[in-house]
């Protein structure tokens, strides 16, 4: 018997996520070593929380502030805060983070020229709106940050979190569209920004800028935000630099890794310049994110060993689009799904950094800031629909003339191509391998019948109600062709087979992890989602859902008191959608061998309800 003690009522959803991560790696423990099939414990949740208190004004968030310590919880009350200062720097703990949050999130408001500096460890800011901006800071060309991973001091943040805030349209003024305005400012290791909704940025700089400014790796994740509605400055989009959404590293330290991750974001009605996301470092992973709406594209402009897979770009033939711009080495581009992209820039004068996938030149003794060549690049397994230039190797800009190197493109299907589905403007060398491409409607510079390239007339693809989809009968049904490791799953996270198919989609394969669309914001992304899996949720009632066995490592059962148990879904304690269906039965068993460890949560319509892997 294990008796626990937890301070429950005052508990975020991350506080709460902790103690559970504890004590479900404890369950584990006992469960292998001390317990062969049985474990049970009580907890008794305590209710009071000595070290939360709500302040309803500046003077009294600064004295709070000044004497915080571990285990600190600061609530901000509701209502309008102007000209707010922040700067923190207090070394907490994981199981005791120094806390400040929105008595209700969305209810309290940042206005006038506010600003959040971060210096120390395992501090968590949420549930803030950023609006109205007026009289903000300036510093030379620049406009201070809004959120700020290092104080005042220039000591950095490590182990800390943003999360659950809105930045709404908190834009300088029209005479100030130059100076460079990064809204966040992401400086030491371990960070996280998540379930952020930034809408109305304009003006020169980055939403939210992974500084990356030595050589030491960052460890950062961005994730389940939604980036909305940006315009460029002057409304032209090929015009100033430094109008993406993410920026991850800088030229002057490209050639160190940063391990990164930018995952489940979700990107609309997006146009800033060329690069939506910009990597300038190495070993970043990107993935499960939607593209829709937009112009631009995915950039591995400096760096090496970048992954980029299982993305969905719906660009709806907006000029100046993209999906996926490769430069630098030992990158792996797979699984993406790319739809209705245009690489004319407005006037109708062609692009040579857009394109569905674009693997450029290189520049010979190429300056950090300049192109690298591209070698050891693997663009395996990719479907693209409606696009002008599908798959372009070899493009050139500023004089680069190193063509690829050792570059695999293979397993990739095109479909409906209106210029060309492949277009090689300079051959790749050394030991580079065009293998398994499958064509419908495009013409294109491979050769029908050599390695497995071919061209079909029809059947390849089928519309479906979210994007075209392998049809019944299709070429690409077992013509994947190679081994790569990596290749497990499909974009819908679905298992690949030992036959694998060509494109992003494995046929049958049973995936549910689908694009997003803006009926997920604030439900499962953005602003607001978190309270989707909010420990609020939980509400301590009669549950009409039971899950048994927990802890589980095969098979769960689910039941329903007299009902069908509808749809449900199956998240990650980040968030993160696993699994979903429907069922029309109160009593069923689904697989879920296929989760490592940890803590999950099931919802149903109704219930929430939390269980254990082992």
């Amino acid at each position: 018997m294990i008796w626990c003690y937890f301070n429950f009522i005052s508990a975020t959803y991350l506080e709460f996520a902790i103690f559970e991560n504890w004590l479900t790696n404890l369950v584990i423990q006992l469960n292998n070593n001390s317990m062969k099939n049985y474990l049970s414990f009580l907890c008794l949740l305590l209710v009071i929380h000595t070290n939360s208190q709500v302040v309803t004004n500046n003077t009294e968030l600064q004295n709070a502030i000044s004497s915080a310590a571990p285990g600190t919880i600061i609530e901000l009350a509701d209502g309008t805060w102007t000209d707010v200062q922040i700067t923190i720097n207090v070394n907490a703990t994981e199981l005791q983070p120094f806390i400040i949050k929105a008595q209700n999130p969305g209810n309290v408001f940042f206005e006038g020229r506010s600003n959040i500096s971060l210096g120390g460890s395992y501090i968590i800011f949420e549930g803030v709106v950023f609006q109205n901006a007026s009289g903000l800071i300036t510093d030379g060309d620049k406009i201070e940050p809004i959120i700020e991973f290092r104080d005042t001091s220039n000591n950095d943040c490590t182990n800390c979190h943003v999360r659950n805030i809105k930045i709404d349209s908190y834009n300088g003024a029209v005479s100030q569209e130059t100076l460079k305005f990064k809204w966040i400012i992401i400086y030491g290791e371990y960070n996280e920004v998540s379930y952020c909704s930034f809408i109305g940025k304009n003006g020169v700089g980055s939403i939210i800028n992974d500084n990356h400014n030595n050589s030491t790796p960052d460890y950062s994740k961005i994730h389940h935000n939604y980036f909305a509605d940006r315009v460029p400055v002057n409304n032209d989009i090929n015009g100033l630099n430094d109008q993406d959404a993410i920026r991850i590293g800088v030229s002057t330290t490209s050639l160190s890794d940063s391990f990164t991750e930018v995952y489940d974001n979700f990107f609309y009605n997006w146009s800033g310049e060329v690069e939506i996301i910009s990597n300038k470092c190495g070993s970043n992973k990107y993935y499960n994110n939607t593209f829709r709406d937009y112009q631009g594209i995915l950039t591995l402009r400096h760096g090496n060993g970048s992954e980029v897979f299982n993305n969905f770009f719906f660009a709806e033939n907006n000029d100046f689009s993209g999906g996926i711009r490769v430069i630098g080495e030992d990158h792996k581009v797979y699984n993406n799904y790319i739809e209705g992209v245009n690489h004319r820039k407005p006037g109708g004068s062609g692009s040579s950094a857009t394109g569905g996938i674009n693997v450029m030149n290189g520049i010979q003794d190429s300056e950090l800031n300049q192109y690298f060549q591209v070698k050891n690049v693997q663009i395996v397994n990719n479907t693209l629909v409606n696009c002008d230039l599908a798959i372009r190797v070899g493009t050139s800009l500023s004089g680069a003339t190193l063509a690829p190197e050792n570059l695999i493109v293979a397993n990739n299907i095109m479909l409906n191509s209106s210029e060309s589905a492949f277009q090689e403007v300079n051959a790749p060398t050394g030991s580079s391998l065009y293998e398994g491409n499958i064509n419908q409607n495009g013409s294109w510079d491979l050769t029908n019948g050599v390695n497995s390239n071919q061209t079909v007339g029809s059947g390849l693809l089928t519309s479906g109600s979210d994007f075209y989809r392998l049809a019944t009968g299709s070429a690409a049904i077992d013509a994947g062709v190679g081994t790569y490791s990596f290749l497990t799953k499909d974009i819908l996270y679905g298992n690949r087979e030992v036959a694998f198919d060509a494109g992003a989609e494995e046929f049958g394969a049973g995936g549910t992890v689908g694009p997003y669309d803006v009926a997920d914001v604030g439900i499962t992304l953005g602003f607001g989602a978190l309270n989707a899996l909010s420990v609020g949720d939980m509400n301590f009632k009669q549950q009409t859902i039971k899950l048994f066995p927990i802890p589980t490592n095969g098979e769960l059962t689910i039941s329903k008191n007299n009902d069908n148990i509808g749809s449900i879904r199956i998240f990650d304690m980040q968030g993160k959608l696993l699994h979903q269906q429907h069922i029309e039965q109160n009593r069923t068993k689904i697989d879920v061998s296929y989760l490592s460890s940890g803590i999950y949560v099931l919802r149903t319509l109704e219930d929430t309800v939390r269980f254990v892997i082992n």
